[in-house]
């Protein structure tokens, strides 16, 4: 297959460390370059884009990721117990959606992991693509991702404390569980893991800024990349946990107070047809983050699994999500459908990004 990305991109970074457990050979090109194809091809330009040998395209690393081990025999990266299951599925898109915004603050306010990022995408994507001179193109970069996405998605001087927190929370939880085992459910990896590569590996283990706190706040954490980067199939088959602990249940609490809060919110505000939207993230009053229709799909995906199951994993989950903001699954609670791959074909339908046209809208 034929992967187009960026060496520093959140979601290709995901999708490379699932390729590299699998022992999926591929290809690499940059995005930039190769956008009318991209969007001939899958619908969107986004990172990453898979093109197999076949022809078909694919988009979306979640999808992407659950289709690719659909078709491989043996041992999954998810929990055949579906209460892990659903637990392992709302972590990765707690990593896929709510890590997001402060793996971009990290990334863009500070100024050594901006000009790291910057220099890092101007190599691998525009300087052999573009005929812009070196300096506008950094200037040009650093404008783009810091007034899109860490100012154009509600981190201001009076929110950004937040974003900070909760990347420090997110590395004491995880601090907390890799003192104890290897990966987040057990012995052997799961689809929580490889969701959380997307933030833990390109942005907060690359850049410079949040690297250093991890490697001082969250050494385990550290050492967790390095594993997941470097992991390969157990031979004996999946070792978990039986049940959910209290480290996973500490987790879950942060992941239910900051993602599905957000997610409720968002889904109110794509059903009044707004932009833009004020959302309280645990002791946060966020201004005019932007609505995604993407993320609504998200929700309703979740919801789907959430109904799929039996009524004893509900109950165990309803256990360890105690959390007011995660009554979002059980609660039916109406909101206007995403109206977003309603046929089921990911990943190989027509994709949309996360943001309207890729950026926040202004």
């Amino acid at each position: 297959m034929h992967v187009y990305g960026c060496k520093i991109s959140y979601y290709t970074g995901k999708l490379e460390t699932y390729l590299r457990f699998r022992s999926i050979d591929y290809d690499y090109s940059p995005t930039i370059g190769n956008e009318k194809r991209l969007k001939a091809g899958a619908g969107a330009v986004q990172m990453p884009v898979v093109q197999l040998d076949d022809g078909r395209w694919m988009t979306d690393s979640t999808p992407v990721i659950a289709w690719l081990e659909s078709q491989h025999n043996g041992s999954t990266i998810y929990p055949t117990d579906p209460a892990l299951r659903f637990a392992a599925l709302l972590i990765e898109d707690y990593a896929d959606e709510w890590l997001w915004r402060p793996a971009m603050h990290f990334r863009w306010s500070y100024r050594p992991s901006r000009l790291y990022a910057a220099e890092s995408i101007y190599n691998d994507e525009i300087a052999n693509n573009r005929p812009i001179p070196r300096i506008l193109a950094l200037n040009i970069i650093k404008f783009r991702q810091y007034f899109g996405f860490v100012r154009g998605d509600g981190v201001t001087p009076k929110t950004r404390f937040h974003a900070d927190r909760t990347y420090r929370t997110a590395l004491d939880r995880l601090q907390a569980i890799f003192e104890r085992r290897p990966f987040v459910l057990g012995e052997t990896l799961t689809i929580a893991d490889i969701g959380l590569m997307g933030p833990m590996l390109r942005h907060f283990g690359q850049d410079p800024t949040p690297a250093e706190i991890m490697r001082n706040r969250a050494p385990a954490v550290y050492e967790w990349v390095a594993r997941m980067w470097n992991a390969k199939p157990d031979a004996n088959g999946p070792k978990l946990i039986e049940s959910m602990d209290d480290l996973v249940i500490d987790l879950l609490t942060e992941v239910s107070e900051t993602h599905l809060a957000q997610l409720r919110q968002n889904a109110e505000a794509f059903g009044r047809g707004a932009m833009r939207y004020n959302q309280d993230i645990q002791d946060c009053h966020y201004v005019r983050v932007p609505t995604s229709r993407y993320r609504v799909w998200c929700l309703e995906e979740l919801l789907r699994e959430w109904e799929a199951l039996d009524d004893e994993a509900r109950a165990t989950l309803r256990t360890s999500l105690s959390s007011p903001e995660a009554s979002v699954l059980w609660d039916k609670s109406s909101f206007s459908p995403s109206k977003y791959d309603v046929e089921r074909r990911a990943p190989f339908n027509k994709a949309i990004n996360v943001f309207g046209s890729g950026v926040p809208p202004r």
